[in-house]
């Protein structure tokens, strides 16, 4: 009796379907390692561990690719996706379980067991293979004898749009973006996965691209940077699976690692906790990722950039968690990989008010569905600001999230680049009332009030020929008032307010979020903008929010856009 085969489209699908499964199932195990290790040591086991599990992401990605290009729809938000660990590898033999656990030795010989190269005479297998490489050779066969069968056209059917492509995703580590039309293309996929995995057609140690951290060095497939942790060097040019690794010595601390738990679940800690409290947050962002991705592969593709930036942001709250003493009196927590449904953890989910939520040197979380738009100065002969213009719309969900290191690709929106770059986003910015650092400039007819460190040189206070201070003093001639109360309405970091009689006058500005042309971000409205340690900015009807990423003042915008040549670049 044969090998079972591939024989319609439908069990092709549901073959894709499982390969986005595996693709995801290695993410957890890779990052609870990872998770475990004490920062600021281990740096090659980080780097390693690192650009694996990024590198899983993209898989993830193709994977879904091509599900899209032969008609099916990628499903990743549900409970059934999530592996309940220990686990076998999706659609394997499974002859070894992968489990949640710490950095360690024998994590590592799982890892490589997860990434083991096929043998050159292995069967290609659909289910029950030994190898992730015989599975995607199934695939490969299954591909070139359908377009034989059914015509190339009617395998790949789906809606290119649907695609994730390098226009769409911002990628810098290892590999390829690529989207899949035809059988072609589809092959350069299945071996895009294949060979970061096992190496180059499985004959070399090295996957052809190079080290996301490292860019002066070749990169070696996944199974070989495992090994280069297990025997403490690093391979090098002309090294084989025969020689090993001959290249320089990594250092690598066992004991520099939390002792997490094994397999964390929610049962694990007692309701209320803060350990309790802690996993449950981190199931709900982990659970909202995986909403997004399956938005993403499903006609919205920009969407995943949002949870790749997310993924950064689980990094964040579990590095919390696994200082945490767990229940058991032996072992710290450690974060909970399981999907809950229609839950999405405090920190991201969409509300009435609106809310900007500023990230740990990540981005900024919108939520409530502000408007957002593109702004810009309209200029006079003197090169002077004179009005503000509305240029555009910004498409946007109720809940976005805005660039904050300067870097992404998809301005304004966030693409996860702050992770790649180690954006510093340290917040310095005072949460005091702005009316304790206001300078008072009066005359009879009108006060200006001053709050200089606002300041983000904006450039209506002055003219070529007069400022707001100078104007003060002539404010008895209606004109020069007139001037000046626009001057001051138009600034838009609220650093100059001016009073008449009846006390302080504010523009009755809308609730919306503007994006300034080579500028910072625009908030007008009274919007909340609460920083990541949870105090709250003032709240007042006009603020800037650095977008450059280099302001001294984060998260306010200090004007340092403008001697660093800011520029947008949106796409």
């Amino acid at each position: 009796m044969g090998r079972p085969k591939i024989e319609t489209l439908e069990d092709l699908r549901r073959h894709l379907q499982g390969a986005v499964a595996l693709e995801h199932a290695t993410l957890p195990p890779y990052l609870y390692a990872y998770y475990s290790i004490v920062p600021g040591t281990n740096e090659d086991a980080i780097a390693i561990l690192q650009s694996v599990y990024v590198e899983e992401m993209l898989h993830l990605a193709l994977a879904a690719n091509l599900l899209n290009a032969v008609g099916g729809s990628p499903k990743v938000a549900n409970a059934d996706f999530v592996p309940s660990y220990p686990a076998p590898l999706p659609l394997s033999d499974a002859s070894f379980q992968i489990s949640l656990s710490k950095f360690s030795p024998e994590t590592l010989a799982t890892f490589m067991r997860i990434e083991r190269p096929e043998e050159s005479d292995a069967p290609a297998e659909l289910d029950h293979f030994e190898t992730i490489g015989q599975f995607y050779c199934a695939i490969e066969d299954a591909l070139e004898d359908l377009c034989a069968s059914l015509g190339e056209d009617a395998v790949f059917c789906g809606d290119p749009d649907r695609q994730i492509t390098p226009e769409t995703l911002a990628w810098y580590a290892g590999g390829r973006v690529l989207p899949v039309y035809d059988l072609e293309s589809a092959r350069v996929a299945v071996d895009e996965i294949e060979e970061q995995g096992e190496g180059l057609k499985h004959a070399e140690i090295w996957d052809g691209d190079r080290d996301m951290f490292h860019p002066e060095r070749d990169e070696v497939a996944h199974y070989f940077r495992f090994d280069q942790l297990v025997k403490g060097r690093l391979y090098q040019r002309g090294d084989t699976p025969q020689s090993g690794p001959t290249g320089d010595e990594i250092e690598v601390d066992w004991d520099s690692v939390y002792p997490v738990i094994d397999n964390s679940r929610l049962a694990n800690y007692s309701a209320g906790s803060p350990a309790r409290q802690k996993a449950e947050e981190f199931a709900g962002l982990y659970s909202e990722m995986l909403r997004q991705l399956e938005r993403a592969f499903n006609g919205e593709p920009l969407k995943l950039n949002d949870a790749i930036s997310q993924m950064m942001e689980l990094r964040d709250r579990a590095r919390e968690m696994v200082q945490m003493p767990s229940e058991d009196g032996s072992t710290n927590a450690g974060p909970v990989f399981s999907y809950v449904e229609d839950v999405a953890p405090t920190a991201v989910v969409v509300s009435e008010a609106v809310v900007i939520n500023v990230r740990r040197n990540g981005p900024y979380v919108v939520s409530g569905a502000p408007q957002l738009v593109r702004k810009s100065k309209v200029m006079s002969e003197w090169d002077e600001p004179m009005i503000w213009r509305r240029d555009a719309t910004v498409p946007a969900d109720g809940s976005y999230r805005l660039c904050r290191c300067g870097h992404s690709s998809h301005k304004p929106f966030c693409d996860g680049t702050h992770a790649r770059v180690d954006f510093d986003g340290t917040e310095t910015a005072s949460t005091a009332p702005s009316a304790g650092r206001r300078k008072r400039f009066t005359s009879p007819q009108i006060t200006l009030t001053d709050d200089e460190p606002l300041c983000v040189s904006a450039g209506f206070c002055h003219s070529h020929s007069d400022d707001v201070w100078n104007m003060v003093e002539k404010s008895e001639d209606t004109d020069v008032r007139f001037e000046l109360m626009h001057r001051v309405a138009s600034c838009p970091s609220g650093r100059l307010v001016y009073e008449l009689a009846d006390g302080a006058h504010e523009s009755d500005l809308p609730v919306e979020i503007g994006v300034i042309k080579d500028g910072p971000y625009w908030v007008t409205g009274g919007i909340e903008v609460t920083m990541s340690d949870g105090r709250s900015l003032e709240v007042r009807n006009r603020v800037t929010l650095c977008r450059c990423g280099q302001s001294s003042n984060k998260p306010l915008c200090d004007g340092t856009h403008q001697e660093i040549g800011f520029s947008d670049g949106e796409t």
